[in-house]
């Protein structure tokens, strides 16, 4: 209602920009409330785990710092008229769905034509996504309502070594993202840097691409993988080539909207980002730890915060 009344009358471009600066004001808001709760909760926190604390967030100071630069970068990110213009795409996308769509909403609704493997080598922490509401990465979102943030964890208990503000001191950083089928690339980009002042949540609101460098694989009729973030100079595979099941196609990374080096992969029942919509898939022969219980799956969905290692 304040955005409406606020842009009376006003031109498309600066009711978007509003709505930008509006919801990063409320999103700066309930971070810094969150953050006093977060505070309160970890003081309460027993010394249990074998987790060392996280350097980027051990006072209140630090924390209050971290969650400014999340917020305020993103809010800056109304000042990139490519970004804007893919936002704009992500909302069209959701009315377009809700029009002219039949998402799968239930996981068990889609029968997938292919056997896919886990696009990474070693374990990996699935750190977002799931295929339900209560689990899902962005449900909102049509084309990522089934996707899935992975990255890997260390000794330490940590995704990184060290104070965390070199991309090297990431575990994933560099490692390598394999094609989980076979399949034919359709889209593969290379050459958005890697977002700089890793380690302070400071968004890259000047990359040109909120998915940075990415790979897009058809494996079957309406079933495509895109694999995002990947470092830059890292993509092996172009626009056309077939690639093999478990064949390398680039290095995880930390280019476009990413707070940390980490990979962003989804699949998808079209070729578009913006307006094709999510497919659960099940993945085949991996393990699975949740705590210090480990087990082998043949089949199954993942989600997260749980452990996966692809093979037998």
């Amino acid at each position: 209602m304040i955005i409406f009344i606020l842009c009376k009358n006003k031109t498309f471009l600066v009711t978007t920009v509003w709505i930008f600066a509006w919801s990063g004001f409320v999103g700066i808001v309930n971070w810094l409330f969150s953050l006093k709760v977060s505070l309160k909760n970890s003081k309460t926190t027993d010394d249990k785990s074998n987790s060392e604390p996280d350097p980027r967030f051990n006072t209140p100071r630090k924390a209050s710092a971290m969650l400014f630069n999340y917020q305020v970068s993103n809010l800056l990110f109304c000042l990139n008229p490519l970004l804007v213009a893919q936002s704009l795409l992500l909302t069209v996308g959701i009315v377009c769905e809700k029009i002219f769509g039949r998402p799968i909403l239930e996981a068990e609704q889609h029968k997938q034509k292919m056997n896919y493997i886990l696009p990474v080598a070693g374990e990996w922490c699935v750190f977002n996504g799931g295929v339900k509401k209560e689990t899902s990465h962005s449900w909102s979102i049509p084309s990522q309502r089934f996707a899935y943030d992975l990255v890997k964890y260390g000794h330490n208990g940590r995704s990184f070594d060290g104070d965390g503000r070199r991309l090297e001191d990431y575990f994933c950083f560099d490692a390598p993202i394999l094609a989980p089928a076979d399949g034919v690339v359709i889209k593969a980009r290379d050459g958005i840097r890697d977002a700089p002042h890793v380690g302070t949540f400071w968004m890259d609101w000047l990359t040109r691409n909120i998915g940075g460098n990415s790979v897009l694989i058809e494996h079957a009729d309406n079933e495509y993988c895109l694999l995002a973030h990947l470092k830059c100079g890292s993509v092996q595979v172009k626009t056309g080539q077939t690639v093999k099941q478990g064949q390398e196609i680039g290095r995880c990374g930390h280019s476009g909207n990413s707070t940390e080096p980490h990979l962003h992969f989804q699949f998808q029942n079209g070729k578009s980002f913006y307006f094709s919509s999510g497919l659960p898939v099940k993945f085949s022969k991996f393990w699975r730890r949740e705590g210090e219980q480990k087990t082998f799956v043949e089949q199954d969905y993942i989600s997260k915060k749980t452990f996966v290692v692809a093979g037998e």
